[in-house]
């Protein structure tokens, strides 16, 4: 069960996303919201060194013999999507890699616990799903030769498989800021929706919402679009862009996001720095921190320390 649970975790984690174009072939035509990293540059960059030994990065060694996969030597890639519907929420995370499929198959129908993993072959592909009939989604992972991972709910993965072997796209506009992310940050994310249509229906419903929220909740329904990078190497640079209803809905966001510094940047100097204008209904964010200021942060929090049990006045006989 351990090493179900180490497999997962690296592949829902997303530790390293990128943009490779036949991942980006396998994508939903209707995605709106993709997220990537190049897992090279990010495994082996300073803060990602850092944070791996900081969490305690080795993978557990009978995982790597039981399975023939180190996800930090072995996954080069990886690309998320969704499209971005509340409603129906689902998503695939692709991977490209070197995976022993068969080694893996392995480990995972014998791993035991509820999944009740099982084996078949869809479309050519090795399709690896739980057989839990009390689990409401049933999991999937699907390896196309062994090169290509997917992930997912069960009925988005075996469309991810119908759609290898043809041609397909996402919506171009999208297409070029992911390439554009992509080629120029080691960390990325882009929304071609707005951050209305990724509440739910009946979240917060007028007049139920007061204090700060009732001001902030129409100015976040305000973005329509956003997208993020983080370069990673001795300074950790992030930019943003995030594109507004209009002009007035962009000068709001840009008082509220500098109110934030502010108040914040006592407790977090590196606030200080960012930067945050207006460009018509947009609002441009960047940021560049030295790593070793993030090491200093991340070192200097405080770490939460469960409370003692509390003992129980003995019995008087």
């Amino acid at each position: 069960m351990r090493q179900t649970a180490v497999l997962l975790s690296f592949l829902w984690a997303g530790a390293a996303f990128g943009a490779d174009p036949q991942l980006m072939n396998l994508v939903m035509p209707d995605a709106k919201v993709l997220a990537g990293a190049n897992a090279i540059s990010s495994v082996s960059s300073p803060l990602g060194q850092f944070m791996l030994a900081k969490i305690g990065g080795q993978i557990p060694p009978d995982f790597v013999s039981a399975t023939g996969f180190n996800p930090l030597r072995d996954v080069t890639e990886i690309l998320a999507a969704s499209v971005a519907d509340p409603a129906n929420p689902s998503g695939l995370l692709l991977a490209r890699g070197n995976f022993p499929v068969d080694k893996i198959s392995a480990a995972l129908t014998a791993s035991g616990g509820g999944a009740n993993w099982q084996v078949t072959t869809y479309g050519g592909a090795t399709l690896i799903n739980t057989a839990n009939p009390k689990v409401k989604t049933t999991f999937a992972v699907a390896f196309l030769g062994n090169s290509i991972a997917v992930a997912g709910d069960l009925a988005s993965v075996k469309a991810a498989i119908d759609r290898s072997s043809g041609t397909n796209s996402i919506d171009p506009a999208l297409a070029v800021t992911v390439s554009q992310l992509s080629a120029n940050e080691d960390q990325w994310l882009v929304s071609s929706t707005s951050i209305a249509s990724l509440l739910p229906a009946n979240a917060a419903p007028s007049g139920t919402v007061t204090g700060p929220a009732a001001t902030l909740l129409p100015m976040l329904k305000s973005i329509q679009s956003f997208n993020a990078g983080v370069k990673l190497g001795d300074n950790v640079a992030f930019t943003a862009e995030v594109v507004t209803s209009d002009p007035q809905s962009a000068a709001s966001l840009q008082a509220v996001v500098k109110l934030g510094i502010a108040l914040g940047g006592a407790n977090v100097p590196a606030l200080q720095a960012l930067q945050v204008t207006t460009n018509g209904s947009a609002v441009d964010l960047s940021l560049s921190v030295p790593e070793a200021q993030i090491e200093n942060l991340v070192n200097s929090a405080p770490v939460a320390v469960k409370p003692a049990a509390a003992v129980r006045p003995e019995r008087r006989q």
